[in-house]
């Protein structure tokens, strides 16, 4: 017998507004379901951790200071004890993007600390990833908002939720481990090889590398177009789909040790859709957008939110001149949009099916929408001007 679960519920509010009003704003559906997600409730007297991605370098497109600032006010009204935590490599330039205390009215720290040193661990034997490292100043919240920019991500196809967490609440040694981990399966054959210096040249992204008599695939980098294979005439190299589910098999481990360490009514999850761009915002670079916007989604199921985020984009119009042009466009319209940059074993719901395997949430969700702007206006007939010549 199947097992019949309830949906969870995803709040949603869109980039479609009722009226031209503060009171319809992208800001006021922002703070609604805020409100709806009950966090408010939970609060009081609580450390509250907010897990958001500061950016870096030259990129500018993750979530916007304000609205980061208005949770903030919104949990310090409720008698909480906010602060915002990233990763090291993020931290010290926070402050170009404008995420100061002053701006968002909470500290923010390293998640495990200052020299990368504050962790606690869980061994872990899942391929050549032997353990993990969670920033301490995850373990020390009482209650964890997950505050995430959506966009693409040339790993794992998608980065939202899961991913926040999962990468992003670890130290450098674990998150370069994770990546790692998609080099566990073999995939060359060194004693057949006889052209390694031909695939290198074949491969159109840079994802092969040739040296010292060891060929290495970059998967984080391939997009699973075959050319090398077509091109290998020895069998040697072969291109296999476990070395990219590793990676989000492993994020799926790893956000499920971030979960464990908070009561289920403790840990929320906001998605921010908007300036969706097709790398993560670690890479220190902001590009176009390669989606439309859609809005801000929440809900306290980090696999609901991240599933409707992702259908909520999947039949939306990928902006083709937007994508970069050393990334090739697959024109098949049963992947996903992030899939078609990214390549199909880069599907973005494996973060879904990998999340579900290790009892992350409930991907069957509702979808509630917030403010909403009802139907189109039907206006009476009108007699418009032509436009005036002003010379």
């Amino acid at each position: 017998m199947v097992e019949m679960r309830e949906k969870a519920v995803v709040y949603f509010g869109s980039m479609q507004t009722k009226s031209a009003s503060a009171e319809h704003s992208l800001a006021s559906k922002f703070d609604e379901i805020v409100n709806k997600l009950g966090i408010k409730d939970v609060v009081k007297g609580k450390r509250v951790a907010i897990k958001i991605h500061l950016g870096s370098n030259l990129g500018y497109t993750t979530v916007h200071p304000f609205l980061v600032g208005r949770l903030v006010k919104a949990i310090k009204a409720a008698g909480g004890n906010p602060y915002l935590m990233d990763i090291i490599e993020q931290y010290h330039t926070a402050i170009d993007r404008g995420y100061t205390p002053e701006v968002l009215g909470a500290q923010i720290f390293p998640v495990a600390g200052i020299a990368d040193n504050y962790f606690v661990t869980k061994d872990i034997h899942f391929k050549n990833l032997e353990k993990i490292e969670m920033g301490g100043f995850c373990k020390d919240a009482d209650v964890l908002i997950d505050l995430s920019h959506v966009k693409g991500h040339n790993t794992v196809g998608f980065g939202g939720a899961v991913k926040n967490l999962a990468i992003g609440c670890y130290t450098q040694r674990t998150r370069w481990a994770l990546h790692h981990t998609m080099q566990y399966d073999k995939y060359w054959d060194a004693e057949k090889s006889k052209d390694a210096e031909e695939l290198v040249k074949v491969c159109p992204y840079g994802a092969i590398k040739y040296s010292n008599g060891k060929l290495r695939v970059e998967f984080d980098m391939c997009n699973q177009c075959m050319r090398c294979v077509h091109a290998d005439k020895d069998g040697c190299l072969r291109i296999q789909p476990q070395n990219f589910l590793a990676f989000p098999e492993a994020m799926a481990i790893t956000t499920q040790f971030v979960l464990s360490h908070f009561d289920k009514d403790k840990v929320f999850f906001i998605n921010v859709a908007t300036n969706i761009t097709e790398y993560c915002d670690c890479w220190g670079f902001t590009t176009g957008n390669i989606l439309p916007d859609v809005g801000f989604l929440g809900s306290n199921d980090i696999l609901a939110v991240d599933k409707a985020s992702l259908d909520l984009l999947a039949d939306k119009p990928l902006i083709r001149e937007n994508v970069s042009r050393n990334l090739e466009i697959i024109d098949n319209p049963k992947l996903h949009p992030f899939a078609r940059i990214h390549g199909p074993w880069k599907d973005p719901y494996n973060t879904i099916k990998f999340g579900e395997k290790y009892g992350l949430g409930n991907p069957n969700y509702e979808l509630v929408e917030v403010l909403p702007a009802g139907p189109e206006q039907k206006w009476p007939p009108a007699f418009f001007p032509d436009l005036v010549n002003v010379i």
